[in-house]
């Protein structure tokens, strides 16, 4: 038998573990979605949604609640947050995360999100539902959570994203791991009966929108992607500055930068088995100029 004193404090921390599930039935909490019943709709359609812009890199938290534009969306009525992807940036890798709230008495509950990604005429070119998230359970500091990664180029077919909950989810719970099941499952032990914890679904709360170039989030390309591609050429300085500098300040031999090898770096992505990867920078190298790549991947991957 686990003590009691090991359950507690499991409670305040449990380990990374998976295992979840989600339920339909409804929740005995209160929807607190009466601000949304009362809220009006802030545009025609899609394409006339306010949008924010997204930085290339870094973290946004996304607030949903009564300060939220609110659309009636093809799935319900939601309260969202539209962001223009930035179409200088070549191959962006995003990752969403809605992480458990509890309430004053400790009841567990959670944003469901559904992401859409827009063309430029405010046309639905890819979805996201909620179901497509991965549920993790709390590890460490992190919470139990809701998490989305994908890659997008973004282009005229990828030109903004919107981030929603619908009816659907309104309507369902996600269950969460018990701490009590999270340590015995780490020790190799039988699960106690206890009742894994039920997280009801809510139209006001928070994601994390977390946003890098594709080349530095892919730890063994890092090295191939620095120095290349969209970086802007040196400026050179006037030539009367350069008399003003002495011998021992005028760096000599120093190398120009290289330009960046796509097709080496692609390899790489193939290599460590990351074909959206290799794709995506296929894309970015079609972009820079460097016409027939995505020719000549696929020759690769026939080979393969």
């Amino acid at each position: 038998m686990i003590p009691a004193k090991t359950l507690v404090a499991v409670a305040l921390g449990t380990l990374w573990l998976s295992g979840c599930a989600t339920s339909t039935s409804p929740s005995s909490m209160p929807a607190d979605a009466e601000w949304l019943d009362r809220a009006s709709d802030c545009c025609a359609e899609l394409a006339d949604l306010p949008l924010m812009d997204l930085s290339t890199r870094g973290s946004q938290e996304l607030e949903f609640g009564p300060m939220a534009p609110v659309h009636r969306f093809d799935t319900g009525v939601s309260a969202f947050r539209a962001l223009r992807l930035p179409r200088s940036s070549g191959p962006l890798r995003l990752e969403l995360v809605s992480a458990v709230q509890r309430d004053v008495r400790g009841q567990p509950a959670l944003f469901a999100p559904t992401l859409l990604i827009l063309d430029e005429a405010g046309r639905i070119r890819r979805r996201h539902d909620w179901q497509e998230f991965t549920y993790r359970p709390a590890q460490g500091l992190k919470g139990d959570r809701l998490t989305l990664s994908l890659d997008v180029m973004p282009s005229s077919d990828a030109d903004r994203l919107v981030v929603l909950t619908t009816e659907a989810a309104l309507s369902a719970e996600t269950e969460l791991l018990h701490p009590a099941r999270a340590l015995a499952r780490a020790r190799h032990l039988a699960e106690p009966a206890v009742l894994n914890p039920l997280a009801v679904h809510r139209a006001r709360g928070e994601v994390t929108l977390r946003v890098h170039p594709i080349g530095e989030t892919a730890g063994l390309l890092a090295p191939l992607m620095a120095g290349g591609g969209d970086e802007p050429a040196p400026v050179s300085p006037p030539a009367d500055a350069g008399m003003a500098k002495t011998a021992d300040t005028v760096p000599h031999g120093q190398p120009t930068p290289a330009p960046l090898d796509w097709r080496r770096t692609i390899r790489a992505a193939l290599a460590a088995g990351d074909l959206d990867l290799a794709m995506s920078l296929a894309e970015r190298a079609e972009l820079a100029g460097e016409t027939g790549t995505r020719r000549w991947l696929a020759q690769q991957l026939e080979r393969r």
